[in-house]
């Protein structure tokens, strides 16, 4: 079924209203700097073009694509900081991590991926890190259901309610 307006689809209200409050809440809970590191977390996969690691961010996100006003101008900075190299192939820019990279990347994965110096920048990771499990459970979710399989739809609902249940369960014992 077509729509004329994207807000008129029923799932709308859940995709974006639920999805911009979200969103914005995971983009301050993430903190700047940290795209530079989701950036080179994802080239150290593999070499992508731009819009390849937008999608890529976008997966691992739960469906919250950074946009290209802040993907390449973070591209631009990997790679006149070294950290990343680009080259030109098939009319697109591919980028790859460098050494220098790898060693950022490992160096922030080993300091647990965010400032512990500061305690505001820590609760802010530990809602980042918490925002960013619960955008990819409902990107999953929604995953399933395009699907539009009612055996999957079925199990993943199990799955939701088992979690909801759980959550509900750690909130008990600690209130």
């Amino acid at each position: 079924m077509r729509f004329k307006h994207d807000h008129d689809h029923p799932g709308a209200r859940f995709r974006h209203g639920f999805g911009r409050r979200f969103g914005r809440a995971m983009g301050r809970a993430a903190g700047r700097g940290n795209l530079r590191f989701e950036i080179l977390s994802v080239l150290a996969e593999r070499p992508r073009h731009g819009y390849d690691i937008m999608l890529e961010l976008e997966q691992r996100r739960g469906g919250f694509r950074p946009s290209p006003g802040s993907i390449y101008p973070a591209l631009q900075m990997l790679e006149d900081s070294g950290q990343i190299k680009g080259r030109d192939e098939d009319g697109k820019r591919i980028f790859e991590i460098t050494d220098d990279g790898r060693a950022t990347l490992k160096e922030y994965t080993e300091k647990g991926g965010f400032d512990t110096d500061a305690d505001e920048d820590a609760e802010r990771a530990r809602f980042g890190r918490g925002a960013l499990a619960l955008a990819g459970l409902v990107g999953a979710a929604k995953q399933v259901a395009r699907l539009g399989n009612p055996r999957a739809v079925e199990r993943a609902t199990e799955v939701l309610d088992r979690a909801r249940r759980e959550i509900y369960t750690i909130l008990a014992e600690e209130t």
